[in-house]
């Protein structure tokens, strides 16, 4: 397990920088395309295993939600045009199949959380879009991939605590403190490295708060897999699980650095 998570991470760090160096916005923006529209079947092969009609609804609408979301540089009118008319969608789809009126408010919710959870990804195109987009969409790769490393090793070596059992057993108290020492790592050396003009303790503070909210995303993924009994979301990476798996703790991260830079 460990060395497939080793295996994998190697090959996948000179792949990501090159990705985001390389590729212009548009081709970035193409990338979270693909790994959201996975992420996106992913999820409602969990919600709806031997459902295939709404599994193709939910697909189709999220494939579709987040092909408008990425390709504009960043939320505005369109964003929230294309995600209501999105709902509306979804609503009519529930009107029109009215013999269990619950169940279909129950699956257009569970399809619509979904669709709203993966299509936060487009915050990482958007950050690209902006000055420097690049860097700080390493950073906030960086901060995830740390504090996942922190928290899994820091788990192992000290773990004794859990901290919701119930939702995620193998998380503990400990393995979170080293998520959080882990982005305050990432923060300092960004600051000193990359960041020279920005505040140190402010990028240091905005590390935990990124590594923090990345946890809690961690733990909502959890939560949904439970809710749907999967163990993981798919296997398209070795050691790691599926999209899904490895995006849970970047998807809030990457909202709040966006929204933080594009407002400072």
């Amino acid at each position: 397990m460990l060395g497939a998570r080793l295996a994998t991470a190697a090959v996948a760090i000179p792949i990501l920088l090159a990705i985001i160096f390389g590729l212009p916005p548009w081709g970035v923006a193409v990338l979270i395309f693909v790994l959201g529209s996975i992420a996106v079947a992913e999820y409602m092969t969990m919600a709806f295993c031997g459902h295939a009609a709404e599994r193709a609804l939910g697909g189709l609408v999220g494939v579709a939600l987040l092909a408008g979301l990425v390709s504009l540089p960043g939320p505005g009118l369109a964003a929230n045009a294309a995600s209501s008319a999105a709902l509306v969608v979804l609503m009519m789809a529930t009107v029109w199949r009215p013999n269990d009126m619950v169940a279909g408010l129950r699956n257009c919710a569970i399809t619509w959380l979904g669709i709203a959870y993966v299509g936060i990804l487009a915050h990482f195109a958007w950050l690209r879009h902006l000055p420097d987009g690049s860097y700080w969409v390493t950073f906030a790769v960086a901060i995830g991939m740390a504090s996942d490393t922190g928290a899994y090793f820091a788990g192992r070596a000290f773990g004794r605590r859990k901290l919701l059992p119930r939702v995620s057993p193998n998380k503990t108290i400990e393995g979170a403190v080293g998520n959080l020492l882990a982005g305050a790592a990432v923060g300092a050396l960004g600051q000193i490295l990359v960041f020279p003009d920005e505040r140190f303790l402010e990028m240091v503070v905005l590390a935990v708060v990124l590594a923090a909210v990345g946890q809690v995303g961690d733990l909502c993924e959890s939560l949904i897999k439970r809710a749907f009994g999967a163990k993981e979301s798919g296997n398209i990476f070795p050691g790691h699980g599926g999209v899904l798996d490895r995006i849970d703790s970047l998807l809030f991260p990457v909202a709040i650095l966006y929204y933080y830079r594009a407002l400072s």
